[in-house]
């Protein structure tokens, strides 16, 4: 079966039944035929057609089979493209569809930045029809006029005015709005509210996440730099201690005279009985770790 409307969208069901109908005298039957503002389960798969002026044609662009997960979206309430939103209307439960989408009703002239999608691109959507629901009550969204994502007062009002309710708006309130905002936003909204948060919603806790990992690495990053002094200073210890190690050559944890000596001698140097002097702080004979960090000890090894 091949279709095409007026805007140059072509669908061609290639399986599956062709002519359905729903009964809405029944309630309890299921849906087979998709119409606007029902929630579709679909599987598809995305491709540059043979037909486009524009992109490499036949290219996957995406496909929820890789994903192993059909999305499922109320159909004619722009959550995808609209050529795709007016291409599913009216195929059957069950089928299987081109939908062959021009670029006036996919991405237009600008394309998708940073894919593969090109301004001016036709694209084909090759999907699968897995199931049909009535759409759920949504009083938020009846009652959210202005489309903010969150009831005031007013819309509430105007709301239940056009139905003819005399409404408590102060105790209402009282009830709904859990922080005391002012405002019932949807996360607090205890009625009929659809199948999910509205795209203004999802929006704001998307920016509100990528906000917090912002901060989250900020805070990190600040306190890597905070540690850098102490981990320099670990490492310079180290250091330290390794030079202090390497003199002390039977192991003994204490540098003598001699031990000393040779170092000087291995780096090509001579050690002055001054240097000695200022090195054996207390006079036993051997310099200790804590001697060997000290004043004398930097201008020995500054020297060395």
């Amino acid at each position: 079966c091949v279709a095409a409307d007026g805007g140059g969208l072509g669908i061609t069901v290639y399986e599956g039944p062709t002519t359905c109908a729903n009964n809405d005298a029944d309630p309890n039957e299921p849906l087979t035929r998709v119409v606007n503002d029902y929630v579709v389960g679909v599987h598809f798969t995305v491709t540059i057609d043979e037909s486009s002026k524009a992109g490499e044609r036949g290219a996957k662009i995406e496909s929820s089979l890789d994903r192993g997960i059909a999305p499922s979206f109320p159909v004619g309430q722009g959550k995808v493209i609209p050529g795709l939103d007016q291409g599913l209307v009216g195929l059957c439960k069950g089928s299987k569809a081109h939908i062959v989408i021009p670029p006036h009703l996919a991405y237009g002239d600008s394309g998708v930045p940073n894919s593969k999608v090109p301004g001016g691109v036709t694209l084909r959507y090759d999907v699968e029809i897995l199931d049909i629901k009535k759409p759920s009550p949504n009083d938020f969204a009846l009652i959210d006029q202005n489309n903010d994502g969150r009831l005031s007062k007013e819309e509430a009002k105007a709301y239940f005015d056009s139905k003819g309710q005399m409404i408590d708006l102060e105790a209402l309130f009282k009830e709904e709005d859990k922080d005391r905002s002012g405002y019932v936003d949807w996360e607090e909204f205890s009625g009929p509210k659809g199948d999910g948060p509205p795209d203004i919603v999802v929006q704001e806790q998307r920016r509100k996440m990528q906000e917090e990992q912002a901060a989250q690495a900020r805070a990190a990053a600040a306190q890597q730099q905070a540690q850098q002094p102490q981990v320099q200073a670990q490492e310079a210890q180290q250091q330290v201690a390794d030079v202090f190690q390497q003199m002390d050559g039977d192991g003994d944890g204490k540098i003598s005279k001699e031990e000393l000596a040779a170092a000087f001698v291995a780096m090509g140097s001579e050690m002055t009985a001054e240097f000695w002097g200022e090195s054996d702080v207390d006079g036993d004979g051997f310099v200790d770790f804590g001697e060997f960090v000290g004043d004398a000890g930097g201008k020995k090894r500054d020297e060395l």
